[in-house]
């Protein structure tokens, strides 16, 4: 045999040989296999509204300030065509967007007609929900505009009479519209807490709770080492207990969380207007913010626990926490929005962990916090956080306990002892 055929024997034979460890381990399958599949499967069903030919409009209610009978006249035809429903105030219509009620709403101030009779489209607002799609915001504005350009119509060809025809031909689509060709959009965010809504203030919060959430891989590794490596045992020999232990872990990796809270705040506010962004607005809540805050990394923290509790090795805790991440990362709306999802998904992420903390979160930095709504999403963090814990306790605190020995055999700690003398 010559020697490149020895080589490539070598080759094959190492090859193979790598084929099966890998047929050993199950989470390193899972990582190559089963988390690329789910993440298409999520993803696909995620972004499938995005891509689509036709867009429902979604539901609408309307307040018109302006009592002239030509503007009373345009929300009726609306409504008895689109469908909807009337509201008596703003105060009225923004309960209703919350409570999701409805999905979009059309404020029509006074006065409705310029000067010379015709409608005005910046007299016309359109607030929307936090999960209306861009598609469908967008149908529901050249809906509206295109609305208002029937009534110009109608009042240029009553006032030309016999020469309307001659009229309209004439005279340009803008200039029927007007300057403004559409009614000014703003979100449900922008309307509670009066900022605009930028990219970064919607993208800091998301990312701030995907990567808090990542401490389930530092932590398990941590734990595991020092279960495998005997220091846990070490530690009970000193009176140590498992929930001393436990105690110490929350309260390092919990300050681990306000470390990495606060830089990424810093990108978000000095960072990014550097290069050229919008800066992040910190004129939040510094009460509501802590318990998100502590309540998002509780619920972080206690699944990274579980995941130590039943994962054997570094490597599974980080396939398995990992995987897990991402996926409730895609689920709660942090890598594609949830006003991108379609409906079904947008409630699935209702009951995911992650989905309560970055609602939280959102609402501190771009919405107008109530307690209602905050004190719900941190209840049930620390409800999973609880939960989280209970289920691992009962495998993490028998983790540094001393085994029963006879008279006569030596303590595993001394055993340990005399190993590390030789």
């Amino acid at each position: 045999m010559t020697r490149a055929a020895h080589r490539l024997h070598q080759i094959v034979n190492l090859a193979l040989k790598e084929w099966r460890l890998l047929a050993r381990n199950p989470h390193g399958l899972a990582v190559l296999f089963f988390m690329p599949a789910m993440f298409i499967l999520v993803m696909s069903f995620t972004l499938k509204n995005t891509l689509v030919t036709h867009v429902d409009l979604p539901v609408t209610g309307w307040v018109v300030e302006d009592t002239h009978p030509a503007a009373q006249a345009w929300c009726q035809q609306w409504l008895n065509h689109h469908g909807g429903q009337r509201y008596a105030s703003r105060e009225a219509l923004q309960t209703a967007l919350r409570e999701r009620t409805i999905d979009a709403a059309v404020v029509v101030r006074s006065p409705w007609l310029d000067k010379n009779g015709r409608p005005q489209a910046n007299q016309v607002e359109l607030w929307l929900g936090n999960r209306v799609q861009p598609a469908a915001a967008a149908r529901l504005r050249t809906e509206l505009s295109f609305s208002m350009l029937q009534v110009r119509l109608r009042i240029a060809a009553a006032e030309a009479g016999p020469l309307a025809s001659m009229l309209l031909d004439s005279t340009s689509a803008p200039e029927l519209m007007g300057q403004d060709h559409g009614p000014r959009i703003r979100y449900l965010y922008e309307i509670e807490s009066g900022r605009a809504m930028t990219a970064v203030q919607q993208s800091v919060p998301a990312w701030l709770v995907f990567g808090m959430f990542f401490v389930v891989i530092p932590m398990a590794g941590v734990l595991i080492q020092e279960r495998n490596e005997g220091t846990l045992l070490r530690l009970a020999s000193f009176g140590v207990t498992p929930g001393t232990v436990l105690g110490s872990k929350l309260a390092a990796f919990m300050l681990l969380n306000w470390i990495q809270l606060s830089f990424m705040i810093l990108v978000g506010r000095w960072l990014v207007p550097l290069l050229g962004g919008p800066a992040l607005q910190l004129d939040i809540e510094l009460g509501w913010f802590a318990l998100m805050v502590l309540s998002t990394s509780a619920a972080a923290v206690g699944l990274a626990l579980l995941v130590a509790a039943y994962s054997r090795s570094f490597d599974q805790a980080a396939a398995l926490g990992g995987g897990l991440n991402v996926l409730l990362g895609a689920i709660a709306g942090v890598m594609v929005p949830r006003m991108l999802m379609p409906p079904i998904l947008q409630t699935v992420s209702e009951w995911s962990p992650m989905g309560w903390a970055l609602d939280g979160m959102q609402v501190v930095f771009v919405g107008n916090p109530q307690a209602e709504d905050l004190l719900l999403r941190a209840g049930l963090l620390w409800v999973f956080a609880l939960s989280c814990l209970a289920a691992a306790w009962n495998t993490i605190r028998h983790w540094g306990s001393i085994v029963p020995r006879s008279s006569n055999s030596p303590s595993p700690v001394a055993c340990q002892g005399s190993k590390d003398s030789t």
